[in-house]
């Protein structure tokens, strides 16, 4: 199974020349993409005292957690979550250093769940998750597992709350089933690679969606309504209206929401967007980020994404707007579905 995530990374700005916060985004984005080969090597001989506190925490974190004869933690004690989660730790450290190995430490991480878990000898990933999701709910824990871009997820928290609330998209408003998460003992892969600078902030299935709490300073700012309930919600709707959708295109319109909405947070988001971007259809958010990105700077007649920073705020969110009705539009046509009216 894939969940789309919205991942929430580090504002990190970029600069012309190289220099530590190039150097540093440069890490981030190699992260994000489960490349720790190139993101240790972004850092490698560059001073970072100038960047905030946490930049540099997070950059000596992973040159000792990625760097020579580097090893993941062991569990921190026998309970079924903790050898878990080593489990995973070991998959995602060795798949991050060796990405030519993706699918053989993925088999390995299907040999040591099996025998965690001791199912039957046939039992894949995709039967052995929702074993593992079943045993954890009996130590009182909720998890996520499946795929989320170019690994395996495991995400385990303690507290779920649930609310309904309005949120405004391009087409309309929606009433979206919000689940509150919190507790965390694990944020999953893009928490483990980055450090803690950037980590899912929530996700939508058919049903609901998860926000991640500790990842927001406030459920009443900007970046929670915009990036997490926007973004979210246009997910939701995208899955209920149309069918088939690639990750990577749900990905690009709730993207777009973001871009359309976003006032204070334009900085931040475009920030994001810059960072992490790829050419991979398979991390579904670095390529989205760059289909995103292209299609502004074309559409306001821009030279580069740079430009996307200081354009007229009102002719952005139009723009964004604009470019996702039509998307919708087109989609509407090919399916024959109805397209909301305000």
């Amino acid at each position: 199974m894939r969940f789309d995530l919205t991942l929430i990374a580090a504002a990190l700005a970029t600069t012309a020349a190289p220099g530590p916060k190039e150097s540093f985004s440069a890490a981030m984005g190699a992260a994000l993409q489960a490349d720790e080969v190139k993101a240790v090597a972004a850092l490698d001989g560059v001073d970072l005292s100038s960047l905030p506190a946490k930049d540099q925490a997070a950059a000596t974190c992973m040159r000792e957690r990625f760097g020579p004869k580097s090893r993941p933690a062991p569990a921190s004690s026998d309970s079924l979550a903790d050898r878990a989660l080593a489990i995973y730790r070991d998959y995602w450290h060795t798949a991050m250093l060796h990405p030519q190995l993706r699918a053989a430490e993925e088999q390995g991480l299907e040999t040591r769940l099996r025998k965690l878990l001791g199912p039957p000898k046939q039992a894949d990933l995709d039967a052995l998750e929702p074993l593992l999701s079943d045993a954890l709910k009996k130590e009182g824990l909720h998890s996520l597992q499946g795929r989320t871009g170019l690994l395996r997820e495991l995400m385990i928290w303690e507290k779920q709350d649930e609310k309904v609330v309005p949120v405004d998209l391009p087409d309309g408003q929606y009433r979206a089933k919000v689940e509150y998460l919190d507790g965390f003992k694990s944020f999953g892969w893009s928490h483990y690679a980055t450090c803690g600078r950037a980590a899912t902030g929530g996700w939508a299935t058919e049903e609901a969606l998860f926000a991640v709490v500790p990842r927001y300073e406030s459920l009443d700012g900007e970046e929670f309504k915009v990036s997490f309930l926007g973004h979210e919600t246009q997910h939701f709707s995208d899955k209920a209206r149309f069918k088939d959708l690639k990750s990577w295109e749900l990905e690009y319109r709730a993207k777009l929401v973001e871009l359309a909405f976003a006032d204070t947070t334009r900085a931040k988001v475009l920030k994001r967007f810059v960072v992490d971007q790829g050419t991979d259809p398979e991390s579904p958010h670095s390529y989205a980020n760059r289909a995103v990105l292209s299609d502004m700077v074309k559409r306001l007649q821009l030279s580069s994404a740079d430009d996307l920073f200081t354009v007229d705020l009102a002719r952005l969110h139009e723009a964004a707007r604009a470019t996702l009705l039509e998307d919708s539009q087109k989609r509407a046509a090919a399916q024959a579905v109805p397209i909301p009216t305000n």
